[in-house]
């Protein structure tokens, strides 16, 4: 019975810390997704915007990644596909959901878009990229940061 116990709540708690990965992971991709925005189109938009935007770019992302796993299978090459045709959707759900809320861009911005009007697809597929690639620094930095921490404290442990 204690063994069952355990083995419970080793479970619960890897749903916790899942459940608190995906919100960090999504707030963190907002706050890019409104920097990536800042960037390329000279404005930020709301954060509720953003959230909503990335929450359906995640869901997208989720959505036809396994539509390709099945057809392709879950190999190197239908990852690689499954990469591409996501930045080329969620390019397309930024281009969507993210306008102006207002008033012309300031400083005569590259696009300079009025409030309300879309912004071209290859501007989103910028603004896709260039979360692209913060996240893949980011996400580099990360695991050095933990190959350090957990291959320091793994070799340790072999010498004792």
């Amino acid at each position: 019975m204690a063994n069952g116990a355990g083995i419970g709540a080793l479970m619960g708690m890897g749903l916790g810390v899942m459940l608190i990965a995906i919100v960090v992971g999504i707030i963190v991709g907002t706050l890019i997704l409104m920097l990536a925005t800042r960037m390329v189109e000279k404005f930020t938009p709301s954060f509720g915007k953003a959230l909503v935007t990335e929450i359906a770019c995640m869901i997208a992302w989720v959505i036809v990644s396994m539509v390709l796993a099945m057809v392709l299978g879950v190999g190197l090459s239908g990852r690689l596909v499954a990469a591409v045709v996501n930045f080329f959707v969620g390019a397309w759900i930024i281009q969507q959901l993210i306008t102006p809320s207002g008033g012309a861009v300031a400083n005569g911005g590259a696009a300079a878009l009025t409030a309300g009007q879309k912004m071209g697809y290859a501007r989103a597929c910028l603004i896709a990229l260039v979360e692209y690639i913060v996240g893949i620094v980011i996400g580099v930095i990360l695991a050095v940061v933990f190959g350090v921490m957990f291959g320091g404290a793994m070799l340790s442990a072999l010498h004792h």
